[in-house]
Formats: structure tokens, C-alpha cells, sequence
């Protein structure tokens, strides 16, 4: 490893088009701000689609088959557990710290200054989100998993890869696994990772049991801090919706570009987005049916006529919808 700040961008992209191209938005995000020799790993199914807006940097693909999945996938047959398998696969090719990223992401600034100071005793994930407490009085159905891992943790002797207990409570927190700056040293707490995520998931059947798994032990083995500074995570559906329309018609144009003014524009992106997710009209149309249904209907009334001023009144379900809730209000259900 040379020197403390040696690092790699660990991502994963597979399946879909759109997938495709929200990693390479990660990806170029990263080079904008970052120094352009920091090598990046990519795993996915499909490394040719990349080469046009990738092919001058150092991004290394490992090719993800179908048989490779399965076994990422594990006996628990988890999707997220690909993401334990990945990052220890990472730290084996690399030998350095990682930076893994979600391919629903793009980001804001350099990571040089977290490296720069890394050490064992630290670590970084994208937001605290709650303590677990939290989840025992999730409303049902929706809530059943989270109150069933809450369960898992408070009632049942959770073990470790070495066969140790490792004793947990509500009081523990879930941080968002999005992003994640791991010290070099804690590629040897990936066995405990799966042994949890092995435990959390089948009985619970809650997508987030990886990300608690990783929570959980990097708070109490390290001092675990927040870098949502540093990297935009846009995981609720309607800004991937929204990025997703974005990219579509704005991503092939990169192909044309030199490095530089591929980057250039690149970092415009990142500084225009995160207004763009407040003000495009899916958002506004979100907004709207969000608060109709908090029984709010003067502020969803007013969300829905900043739709329509962009559109909206093209889209008959939502103009169904505004009517619903307008006929409610003057019935007082």
C-alpha cells in the first residue's frame, strides 16, 4: 500500500440500462473531484458499455456472472449480501483502504481529507438514520420486518465468525450503507459481516440486515462518522426516477468530450441536481400526494398547482387523484 491516503472507488452496476448509467454518473462524479489515478473497481455484469465514457480512467471491471451472483447471493439468497462479498473481494485485489460506493450516487467533493487522516480506529458510512428502537412500533404491514429484526437482536445470542457473542440492543444504531470508507485493517471483520447479515436476514426478511450488520460493528469497534457531505445518495424511488430521465438524455453526449470537458460538465451535474430533485415535476406531484395523504390539503393543494405549472395536467391519475382528495375535503371525510 503506498502511504496512508492509498485508496480504491468500489462500485457495482448489473442488470440494467439505467443502472449502467447511474455508476458511470458515480464514477465521473468521483474523477471530478478526485485525483484521476485513484484506481476504481467496478462489478458488473455488462464491462463493454462502459468503455465510452470510462476508457481513460483506471477502472478495473470484474465481471459478474450469473453463477458468480448466486454465490454472492450466498444460502440466504440475499441481494444485498452481494455487497459484503464485493468489498471483500475488493480488499483482496487492491491491498489498499476502500471507498465503497452505491451506483445511486454521485458526489460533491474530494475524499483525499478522510484518507488523509484514516486509521483503524475510524470509519465512515453515508448518516446515522435511527437508533432501533426506532422500528418496534413500525406501522404494519409495511413495519413487520424492521419489527422482527428489532426481535432478532433484543430475544436471540448473536454470534460472530469466531463463535464469540457479540450482545446488541435498541440502543444500537443503522447507519446508511451507501457509502462506506473502510480502513485496510477491517477487511478482517468481513467473515463477522456475513456471519450477522447470515443471521439477521431469513427469519426477518429485512433488506436492510447487510447494512445493519456493517452498523453495527463498525460502531463498536470503531469511531463511526457520517460523510454525507461528501457524496449524495439518492435512494428514495422518485429521484431515481428523476435521474434516471436526466441521464437519459444528457449521459451519450459525454461520449464526444475530451477528459476535460467531460469532468467539467460532470461537476456542473453534481451542483444542479440536488436543486432539480426538489423542483422537477415528479417531485412536485410527490410532494403533493405526500401531504393529501397527512391530511394536509392546503399545502398538497399547492404542491399539486406547482405541478401543474410544469405539466402535470397531462398526467390523469394525478389530476384523479387531486380531485379524490378535493372531494373528500368538501365531504369533511
Amino acid at each position: 500500500m503506498a502511504g496512508n491516503q492509498s485508496y480504491t472507488l468500489v462500485t457495482q452496476s448489473f442488470g440494467r440500462e439505467y443502472e449502467y448509467r447511474r455508476v458511470t454518473l458515480a464514477i465521473l462524479s468521483f474523477y471530478s473531484f478526485a485525483d484521476k489515478d485513484v484506481p476504481t473497481i467496478l462489478f458488473t455484469d455488462n464491462p463493454g458499455w462502459f468503455a465510452p465514457y470510462l476508457k481513460d480512467f483506471p477502472v478495473q471491471y470484474v465481471l459478474l456472472t450469473p453463477e458468480k451472483i448466486k454465490t454472492m447471493r450466498g444460502k440466504i439468497d440475499f441481494l444485498h449480501r452481494m455487497k459484503i462479498a464485493l468489498i471483500e473481494e475488493a480488499f483482496q485485489i487492491s491491498g489498499t483502504h476502500l471507498l465503497y460506493s452505491d451506483s445511486d450516487t454521485f458526489f460533491q467533493g474530494n475524499p483525499v481529507a478522510y484518507f488523509a487522516g484514516m486509521d483503524e480506529s475510524k470509519s465512515y458510512m453515508h448518516l446515522h438514520e435511527y437508533e432501533f428502537e426506532y422500528l418496534r412500533n413500525m406501522a404494519l404491514p409495511a413495519g413487520k420486518t424492521f419489527r422482527d429484526f428489532l426481535d432478532i437482536i433484543e430475544h436471540r445470542k448473536l454470534l460472530l465468525a469466531d463463535g464469540s457473542e457479540l450482545p446488541l440492543s435498541a440502543k444500537n444504531s443503522s447507519w446508511n450503507a451507501g457509502v462506506m470508507l473502510l480502513h485496510a485493517s477491517h477487511s478482517r471483520w468481513i467473515p463477522d459481516v456475513y456471519t450477522l447479515t447470515d443471521q439477521f436476514y431469513p427469519d426477518s426478511k429485512n433488506h436492510a440486515s447487510e447494512q445493519y450488520a456493517f452498523s453495527v460493528l463498525l460502531q463498536t469497534r470503531t469511531h463511526l462518522q457520517a460523510c454525507e457531505e461528501l457524496v449524495y445518495h439518492y435512494w428514495y424511488n422518485v429521484k431515481k426516477k428523476i435521474i434516471d430521465i436526466f441521464l437519459e438524455q444528457r449521459l451519450s453526449g459525454l461520449q464526444a468530450m475530451s477528459v476535460d470537458e467531460k469532468l467539467a460538465t460532470v461537476k456542473k451535474w453534481t451542483q444542479e441536481l440536488p436543486a432539480l430533485f426538489d423542483s422537477h415535476v415528479l417531485a412536485l406531484k410527490d410532494n403533493a400526494v405526500q401531504t393529501f395523504n397527512n391530511k394536509e390539503f392546503g399545502a398538497g393543494l399547492k404542491w399539486a398547482f406547482r405541478a401543474f405549472a410544469k405539466g402535470a395536467w397531462r398526467d390523469t391519475t394525478f389530476i384523479k387523484d387531486v380531485l379524490y382528495h378535493t372531494k373528500n375535503k368538501l365531504l369533511n371525510k
